[in-house]
């Protein structure tokens, strides 16, 4: 049994990813590098859905109902995959549900940039009642196979989806980059499978957390 694994690792995994990404061609009127994904220059987050933090929460979550967005098909997330360990360094080849930017203070590729700002019009949202997947994720794994089958799990589709992360910055002697003040801003609104309209607000500046979640 996969274990979830440490932010050092996971760090220090995600250091190989944005080694290999191409330089970009654009530079933002700040001086800061752009690079637009899904794209040549840029494939994007090396994720497939937000669960909750490598920090902590391990769901984002408003007390009753846990908050699961994809952003990638869902459909290509592997069987075995390991929901719970966030960064997904295989996922590349799977077709992006958002689209938006990276701001890079550093070289593209050498270390995680600035601020990455994310939209969509068909975003999976997903929901589950908050003591199911705490239950479901006890043993440190949750497999999109058996987040499908678990009880009370409602699926929908954000019409209207804006993200805005700021990575927490890493050591100099790890390459640097990120922010100095790290955040995630997320707001999604869209409708159910069974007709219902809902939102979603996440707001995660460092050690404070707020999360709004209206299901219809």
């Amino acid at each position: 049994m996969r274990k979830r694994s440490n932010i050092g690792a996971a760090l220090g995994a995600l250091l190989v990813v944005f080694a290999i990404l191409p330089a970009s061609i654009a530079v933002a009127d700040d001086g800061l590098v752009r690079t637009n994904y899904p794209s040549a220059e840029d494939p994007g987050p090396p994720l497939y859905v937000r669960v909750g933090d490598p920090a902590g929460p391990t769901f984002y979550n408003d007390g009753e109902w846990a908050a699961i967005v994809f952003y990638r098909d869902p459909g290509c997330v592997p069987s075995d995959f390991n929901l719970l360990e966030f960064f997904a360094f295989d996922s590349f080849g799977c077709e992006m549900t958002v689209s938006g930017f990276s701001l890079w203070e550093v070289e593209p590729g050498s270390a995680p940039p600035k601020i990455l700002k994310t939209t969509g019009d068909h975003v999976p949202v997903w929901f589950l009642p908050l003591s199911t997947a705490t239950q479901a994720a006890a043993d440190g794994v949750l497999t999109i196979g058996e987040l499908e089958g678990l009880d009370g799990l409602l699926v929908g589709e954000a019409n209207i989806f804006n993200e805005v992360l700021q990575p927490i910055p890493l050591p100099p002697e790890l390459g640097g980059g990120g922010h100095e003040n790290p955040k995630l801003i997320q707001n999604a609104k869209g409708q159910l499978d069974d007709g219902r309209q809902f939102s979603l607000h996440i707001s995660h500046l460092q050690q404070n957390l707020k999360v709004s979640i209206n299901l219809g």
